[in-house]
């Protein structure tokens, strides 16, 4: 009996992989051979990649990142045990953009249509700093399409973050193209915390507590409004944790996602 349960299971995952809607023809490569694709959401065409095997876990870049800027090392951990999905946001590596400025909303929408053209219903979610804005957007319109999610350098109230961004980014900010129309919006979230007791998912919430450019007591907050959360502090990192400890990061997020309730 044991026995059939496994192999249902297992027959389980397998049509959920296959069940993705990938385009027949690829549009390039990445550094590790990985296919690279485009499909068309109607206004605008993404790219992404897809690595491993399992269920699926949605990857959201941040501000002035592609998918490509994922580190190796939370990328080969992660796909192991999990079918990763990597997009590129409007206007960036493999992702087309149109003359109209960005919006968190249309940011946020991006994501939802390209789930719906890949015929991706629901998934795992990890974002980092930017890409967790998009989630909790998700959140409040279109919860049922989240399964667990992962929310890395969250904040609640963004209006600092510029200011924070041009004392201590890690590269300098550009004066025109995609990014600087994401760096355009970036003070404009501003989210009452309140909105997200009535979700029910699992949520884990990390943060470096030496961020600089997004608050860490934004994750303590978000921490007590989430019915289902983990919140995970590491001591000593910044804003850019995921490249300063890749291995610990995906160790972390590995437990939550396998932690049986």
């Amino acid at each position: 009996m044991k026995k059939a349960v496994v192999i249902i299971v297992l027959l389980l995952v397998s049509l959920s992989v296959l069940a993705l809607r990938i385009p027949k023809e690829h549009v390039g490569y990445d550094l590790s051979g990985n296919k690279i694709y485009q499909v068309d959401t109607g206004e605008i065409k993404i790219g992404f990649k897809v690595i491993g095997e399992g269920e699926p876990l949605l990857l959201l870049m941040g501000l002035g990142g592609t998918m490509e800027d994922w580190p190796k090392t939370i990328i080969d951990m992660l796909s192991y045990d999990y079918q990763l999905i990597l997009m590129d946001n409007r206007g960036m590596g493999y992702s087309t953009d149109t003359d109209k400025p960005f919006t968190y909303d249309l940011l946020s929408e991006d994501v939802v249509a390209f789930m719906d053209v890949i015929d991706l219903e629901k998934a795992h979610m990890l974002g980092y700093s930017m890409g967790t804005v998009f989630i909790q957007y998700i959140f409040m319109h279109y919860p049922e399409r989240i399964d667990r999610a992962i929310l890395n350098a969250t904040a609640i109230d963004t209006s600092m973050s510029l200011e924070n961004l041009y004392k201590h980014a890690n590269a300098d900010l550009p004066e025109e193209g995609p990014v600087k129309k994401q760096l355009d919006i970036v003070e404009d979230w501003q989210v009452n915390p309140e909105v997200f007791k009535a979700i029910k998912n699992e949520v884990l919430l990390i943060h470096g507590r030496a961020d600089d450019i997004l608050d860490p007591n934004d994750s303590l907050t978000l921490a007590s409004a989430f019915e289902n959360c983990w919140l995970v502090f590491f001591r000593g990192n910044s804003h850019y944790l995921i490249y300063e400890n890749p291995v610990d990061f995906a160790y972390v997020c590995l437990n939550f996602l396998k932690h049986k309730r």
